[in-house]
């Protein structure tokens, strides 16, 4: 019995021992506690130098995630289309082509513009068309006018519906040519589908003015029929590079319907040209063909400074289903790539209702 109070004691005070080490081990691992109160003003000042960095870094991360959800910034030109509003405008493009073909004309195009857009959606304009090719100035000084109205409105935010109607007035060419084709009617929509994901359509119909009973016209001049599915992608920053907004958009939009638009052009300018009158030959297959005309992606850069919008975009037409007037053969894949330029500057001018005195 001795004996195993003695083992029992040696083995009580070994282990109280090894804990003891453990213990003092353990707090001697520990790095020293730092009491806040006793630093010293520099300390001080340096530690709030990193609070207030740390929560900069936050709010700048949270900023990030929530961009999308943000509103955006009250400018002139973003909220326009709740107030009525007035807009000149300069429109220019590097080539002139139809649904991505080619339509004789040379040079450049540019439109100057005025129209007048009430808040309720309904909208009046007007505008000039010059060309620089020397064959159409040297016919008309101001070959082009256009008058357009109608309608336009964005409903729930998400989705866009836009019909309108056209009358163009041309100035060159011979007296049928110059009535082919030249009234529009334009229905539109485009839709919000997630987070600036767009996808729109349009149907256009064009007729001419010229009355049957006095000239008679070839089966595809009398009208011409298109249709455009898009789909385009908005990128909107805000406050960057002297713009309160500026967006980045790719798109690109499908083109369906016949040639006659192609032609009734080509006949305005190359008056009675034997490509003109080759088209009498074939004049059956013009009037029977719906099909692909063109296929353009593009990319729009838009800025908006308060009253100013300025927008540019590069566009790469790929044509299909093009028609030889010579042969009277139809490529579906012609393989051929026309380049070209889009750009316009706009100023807007708010038209508030005047106050009535009491």
């Amino acid at each position: 019995m001795p004996k195993l109070y003695l083992c029992f004691m040696i083995t009580f005070v070994v282990a109280s021992c090894c804990t003891k080490v453990s213990a003092q081990a353990h707090k001697d691992a520990m790095p020293p506690r730092i009491n806040l109160d006793s630093l010293s003003p520099e300390d001080q000042a340096l530690l709030l130098l990193y609070k207030d960095s740390f929560n900069q870094d936050v709010q700048d991360f949270l900023f990030v995630l929530n961009d999308s959800k943000r509103k955006p910034f009250d400018t002139t030109v973003y909220n326009m289309d709740k107030s009525s509003h007035v807009e000149v405008s300069l429109d220019f493009t590097s080539r002139i082509l139809s649904n991505g073909r080619d339509v004789g004309v040379k040079g450049v195009f540019f439109a100057p513009s005025l129209a007048y857009f009430h808040k309720s959606g309904w909208y009046l304009g007007t505008s000039l068309g010059f060309y620089t090719d020397k064959s159409i100035t040297k016919l008309s000084p101001v070959p082009l006018a256009v008058i357009a109205t109608g309608y336009q409105h964005m409903f729930f935010r998400r989705w866009f519906i836009s019909a309108g109607f056209s009358r163009s007035v041309t100035t060159y060419g011979n007296k049928v040519s110059r009535s082919l084709l030249v009234n529009n009617v334009s229905v539109s929509t485009a839709v919000d589908m997630w987070k600036h994901l767009i996808i729109g359509g349009g149907v256009y119909f064009n007729w001419s003015t010229v009355r049957l009973s006095r000239v008679a016209l070839l089966s595809f001049e009398t009208h011409s029929v298109e249709i455009a599915v898009s789909l385009r992608k908005e990128f909107i920053i805000y406050k960057f590079i002297g713009a309160k907004v500026f967006t980045i958009t790719p798109a690109i939009t499908a083109y369906f319907g016949n040639d006659n638009q192609v032609f009734g052009l080509q006949q305005r300018t190359k008056g009675d040209s034997s490509e003109t009158r080759a088209l009498l030959k074939f004049a059956r297959q013009i009037k029977t063909f719906f099909g692909v005309l063109d296929v353009e992606p593009s990319l729009t850069i838009d800025w908006r400074i308060r009253n100013l919008d300025i927008f540019a975009t590069p566009i790469l037409a790929i044509p299909f289903n093009t028609f030889d007037t010579t042969s009277g053969n139809r490529t579906s894949n012609p393989k051929e790539y026309r380049f070209y330029v889009q750009a316009g500057i706009k100023y807007l001018f708010n038209v508030k209702k005047k106050k009535r005195k009491p």
